[in-house]
């Protein structure tokens, strides 16, 4: 029998295949809390009459700015003038009567002491004077309450800002006490910005803060805030955080902070909603590729890293934010850790792979 000239063959191993990784280091980043804002004006005024009469005239463009103290409507004045003529003709008349009491009284002096006048005619006269003298007090103030409703027939606005439409018009019946304005003016530049801060984003930075993983700007001179606009447009001016208010609404669980901002070209106007991103300060973390994580059918994300045996795991993370091509981690990656970015999925737990490392995350403060 032929000898067999095949020899028994060991199977080939398996090669273990490329995997492409980075290597994670601590970097500082830029922290941006995006919230949510409401455009606030500085003040509103409302244009009310302060006397009853019919509208005269209307003296302003509507939608235009006006200034402080510039007449805004003029209401029929001919009855306030009248008025005032009256009042002004009763002092007059009543300055007369004091005038010639007085003049009586010194004739009545010399002759009160000869008993040529009797006591009692000088008494009464004085008397009169006196009733005469409190009488032209009463007029005064009536001629100056006179000359002010004759002022109040001219309207003026109260503060600068830009006018709404007239709610009167010319011929209109004008009330003191009529239940809405005849305009209203509001003050567009500056203006605030109105942020809502969930509560527990702000136990978040406190307990980062306390970490050591945060260097905070709030309670700095110039806290910077970027406004994103209803079209995701930036609004070109930063916003300035003033204050925090202390008080949570007990409803939604957040509280108000207050910023202002200028508006020269009034771009923002009163009741709308912007977006406002925060320049909290600088945090430690990690900028991880956006193709090395993944999402889970809970939605949490998580990425694989290579471990000293080549061997790839599995890492739940906490992503903060995107910025650039990187999601910016402060949970789940540590210094040293190869992060495999090379079509994760094709990839799975327990795998061995022949690492290469690829390009290293760098962060960068977005404009």
């Amino acid at each position: 029998m032929p000898l067999s000239a095949c020899k028994e063959q060991k199977p080939a191993q398996k090669v273990a295949p490329k995997a492409n990784f980075v290597m994670a280091h601590p970097q500082d980043v830029e922290l941006l809390v995006e919230l949510t804002g409401r455009i606030t004006p500085m003040r509103v005024s409302e244009v009310r009459p302060q006397v009853n009469g019919y509208l005269y005239n209307r003296l302003f463009e509507e939608g235009t700015d006006v200034t402080k103290d510039q007449q805004l409507y003029q209401v029929d004045p001919r009855p306030y003038q009248a008025a005032l003529d009256n009042a002004q003709g009763k002092l007059n008349s009543d300055l007369a009567t004091f005038k010639a009491q007085t003049l009586k009284l010194k004739r009545y002096g010399p002759l009160k002491n000869m008993d040529a006048v009797s006591r009692q005619d000088y008494d009464d006269t004085l008397a009169a004077q006196e009733a005469t003298k409190a009488t032209i007090d009463s007029d005064r103030a009536n001629v100056r309450q006179a000359q002010l409703n004759l002022e109040y027939t001219g309207i003026n606005a109260t503060i600068s800002g830009r006018i709404s439409r007239s709610i009167q018009t010319q011929g209109a019946l004008m009330a003191t006490n009529q239940t809405d304005p005849v305009a209203i003016i509001t003050q567009l530049d500056p203006i605030f910005v109105d942020i809502i801060e969930p509560t527990a984003e702000q136990l978040r930075l406190r307990s980062r803060m306390a970490g050591g993983k945060l260097q905070t700007l709030r309670g700095a001179a110039h806290v910077p805030i970027d406004l994103i606009l209803e079209d995701d447009t930036r609004y070109p001016l930063q916003a300035n955080l003033l204050f925090t208010e202390v008080v949570t609404n007990q409803e939604t669980g957040s509280v108000i902070q207050r910023a202002i901002v200028r508006n020269p070209e009034k771009m923002l106007l009163s009741g709308m909603y912007v977006r406002a991103v925060m320049h909290e300060g600088m945090e430690t973390a990690f900028m991880v590729p956006q193709e090395a994580v993944m999402r889970g059918l809970d939605e949490k994300p998580y990425l694989y890293v290579i471990d000293k045996d080549n061997v790839v795991k599995r890492r739940d993370i906490e992503v903060q934010r995107m910025q650039e091509t990187y999601w910016v981690t402060t949970k789940g990656v540590e210094a040293g850790d190869r992060i495999l970015v090379s079509n994760p999925t094709s990839y799975r737990p327990g795998q061995k792979v022949a690492p290469e490392e690829g390009r290293t995350p760098v962060a960068t403060v977005p404009n």
